[in-house]
């Protein structure tokens, strides 16, 4: 039953979402085909473009990888597909080793990060919100638009803040300085916890207060 799930999604979800993102990323805003030289002029660059800067102190600051991470959220298999269609990959697998084909060094010089930023982006999507389908069943599960987003917007802020402390404490290590984008995810984060901190506290004095409240009327 879940081959037969995965095949059915893999043949609708995301093959149509793998088109999707090709047309994107084929042509720009005047419908004419991006030059192969030029590929940041294509409608997907222009849309992912912004969110890129956000993932900068997170070690991934590029717009292929922000539409992946955008794509990840329809299922997260797209994003292995979307950054095989952005960076123009035809094969890293031979299918009878069962190998890659290129050495690591070989696929971290197409990609353009390091080993540490690609374990960094690993983890925010392994963190972050898993696809539409299961932020569809937290819904039913939950019963509550309100607490519906606050598991979302945890999911993704937690993603975020492991993120950015396995590519800046892995760059520490690795090369002795401080990845780019340090002072500014700093603030992102401190901002996040803080803020979840302080739902937090919010939430356990709402919960004493209805306790006492239960204690009056007994």
């Amino acid at each position: 039953m879940r081959a037969k799930a995965f095949i059915i999604k893999a043949g609708t979800i995301i093959l149509v979402c793998n088109a999707v993102v090709q047309i994107l990323q084929t042509f720009n805003w005047q419908f004419q085909v991006v030059a192969e030289t030029a590929p940041q002029t294509s409608i997907l660059a222009s849309i992912a473009s912004p969110l890129a800067v956000l993932f900068i102190p997170l070690g991934f600051g590029l717009w292929q990888f922000a539409a992946a991470a955008v794509t990840g959220f329809i299922a997260k298999e797209n994003v292995v597909g979307t950054l095989a269609v952005a960076f123009s990959i035809t094969n890293f697998i031979d299918v009878e080793e069962l190998a890659l084909v290129g050495g690591s060094s070989e696929v971290s010089a197409i990609f353009g990060i390091s080993a540490v930023a690609a374990l960094s982006y690993l983890v925010f999507n392994l963190f972050t919100p898993p696809c539409f389908a299961a932020i569809g069943a937290m819904r039913s599960e939950l019963e509550s638009s309100k607490w519906l987003w606050g598991a979302v917007g945890f999911q993704m802020g937690m993603g975020y803040v492991i993120a950015f402390l396995v590519y800046q404490v892995g760059t520490l290590i690795t090369t002795g300085t401080l990845g780019e984008g340090f002072i500014g995810g700093l603030i992102a984060v401190a901002i996040i916890v803080g803020y979840v901190a302080y739902l937090m506290r919010k939430g356990s004095k709402s919960t004493q207060i209805s306790a006492g409240m239960r204690s009056v009327k007994v």
